[in-house]
Order: C-alpha cells, then sequence, then structure tokens
C-alpha cells in the first residue's frame, strides 16, 4: 500500500522594512525564489521585519499603510498589482492573492516583483533580497491543476446527393480521443441550428481511420426531428464512447430534396457550427 504525504506549508517570504532611516543591518542569509503556479489562486505571505528581526506592527497604529505586491516581466512590463493586507491574527504578517485568472494566459518564466508601503506621505520600498535589494524573483513554474480538455469546434461543413436525390449534409468525423492518459469514455456533441426543419442525427464508426466507407454502416446512435422552423442548440449527450473512433453528425431539411449542393437558395434552415467535448456535461 502506498502512502503519500502531504504538507500545509505557508508560502512566507521575509521583508526587511527600513523604518529608521538608514539601511537595515538584519541581512537575510538566503532569500528563495517565490513559486507561482497556474490554475489556482496564489497566496503569499510577508513576514516584515524590522533591523532587530522584530516583526512590525501593522494593524494598530502601524508604520506603514497601503502595501502593495508589484509583479513585473524581465521587461519590465506588469502583471499585475495586488492589495498586500495584514493579518488580524498574526503580528507583521501580511497576507496578498495573485488570482489565477492573471496567469491563465502567461507561459512558465520568471518574474521580478516589489513590495512598496506608504509611509507617511513617502512611497517606501521593503527590501525582498539578502543584500537589500528592492527586487525579488518570482518563478511561474507551470499548471498545479490539469489543463481541461479543450472543446472542439467545427464550422464547415460538407455534402452528398444520395439515390433519391436528397443532399445530406455531414459534420468532419470528430475523433473520440482528446490526447489524454485515460481514455474518453463519454462526449458531449452540441449542433447550433437555425430556422431547421428536418432531422439531424449522430453516427460512430469502429474503424481506426476514416475512408469513404467507413459511414456505409454506422449506426445511428441518437436523432432529433424539427417539423417546424427551430433555432436551437441540439445536445447529443451523453454518448458512451465504447468502441467507437470517431462520431459524425448527419443532418436532411425537409426542403432539399434534388437540390445541387451548391444551391443554397430557399432551404429550410441551416447547421451553423457543432461542438465536442469530454462528459459527462449539462445543457
Amino acid at each position: 500500500m502506498q502512502k503519500i504525504s502531504s504538507y500545509l506549508y505557508p508560502n512566507r517570504v521575509q521583508l526587511l522594512a527600513d523604518l529608521a532611516g538608514f539601511t537595515t543591518e538584519y541581512t537575510n542569509v538566503y532569500q528563495r525564489i517565490v513559486k507561482i503556479y497556474k490554475g489556482v489562486d496564489n497566496v503569499i505571505e510577508f513576514d516584515i521585519k524590522n533591523a532587530d528581526q522584530k516583526r512590525i506592527e501593522l494593524v494598530t497604529t502601524p508604520a506603514f499603510t497601503d502595501i502593495k505586491l508589484n509583479v513585473f516581466d524581465a521587461s519590465g512590463n506588469s502583471i499585475g498589482q495586488y492589495d498586500v493586507t495584514p493579518s488580524g491574527t498574526l503580528k507583521g504578517i501580511a497576507i496578498v492573492t495573485i488570482p489565477s485568472i492573471d496567469l491563465d494566459a502567461l507561459d512558465s518564466q520568471y518574474f521580478n516583483y516589489s513590495v512598496t508601503a506608504t509611509k507617511d506621505t513617502a512611497n517606501i520600498p521593503l527590501y525582498a533580497d539578502s543584500r537589500f535589494g528592492v527586487v525579488g524573483k518570482m518563478e511561474l513554474v507551470g499548471n498545479a491543476t490539469a489543463t481541461p480538455k479543450a472543446t472542439r469546434v467545427y464550422k464547415s461543413f460538407a455534402g452528398e446527393i444520395n439515390l433519391l436525390g436528397e443532399v445530406i449534409k455531414h459534420s468532419p468525423a470528430i475523433s473520440t480521443k482528446f490526447y489524454e492518459a485515460v481514455p474518453t469514455t463519454e462526449m458531449n456533441i452540441h449542433a447550433d441550428i437555425v430556422d431547421f426543419i428536418g432531422k439531424i442525427y449522430i453516427v460512430g464508426t469502429t474503424n481506426d481511420t476514416i475512408s469513404v466507407n467507413s459511414w456505409t454502416h454506422a449506426p445511428k446512435i441518437m436523432e432529433f426531428t424539427f417539423g417546424t422552423e427551430t433555432t436551437t442548440t441540439v445536445h447529443f449527450h451523453p454518448l458512451d464512447v465504447n468502441d467507437y473512433k470517431y462520431f459524425r453528425v448527419s443532418w436532411e431539411n425537409s426542403s432539399i430534396h434534388r437540390i445541387s449542393l451548391t444551391n443554397t437558395e430557399g432551404l429550410a434552415g441551416k447547421v451553423t457550427q457543432i461542438t465536442a467535448d469530454v462528459g459527462p456535461g449539462e445543457c
């Protein structure tokens, strides 16, 4: 039996404040790089001390106020400025949160950061490194959570004329594989229809590759029929993947018998978009 231990540690960083008007005498032996992650709200604690290594009062008659965390990239471009809030229970401890949404579009990289505060009317720095430098280092490591599987979107469709002269349109083949470690067992497929009259259905094939014969005997899995003009989103879900390698959405409008594929005027509605994602899902 495997046993995995997890520990809840505060992401705490020491800062030095020059309240006497001269450089502080206490030097950190080592100031670590602050690590942050995508996919979560990153909570950082600052342990703010004076030259005597004593924590500074931040709540009752504080020596300074309006503490800010400034994060910027190597070129000096701002990633964000965040309010640092003093703890109501621990003297000298202040807390800041970097929201996950601010990091979602960023690649793994190193940032610089500084912490500033207001003393009287002056904007002062809090020293972030072991040699009284104002700028510290922060590393965006990567994702702390799994990246959601992307939704696939299809807007281009093909058509064919059957032996009865009816035009049937199809979506591209929709793979049931989403490049995941654990195989997909359930999918959701959605079709946006506008002024649609006719039937729309989904078929599946167990063929590993797609050819002209892949859909010849493909079974219908779900089907919807609309007798009047309907604008809605048709939800094919949940779709059990089982042994299916691909799905395809097909539809037949009631008024397109014996009409050329290139002549779409007067057709009874259309399908504007098809999306596919991993289930289970809700509509």
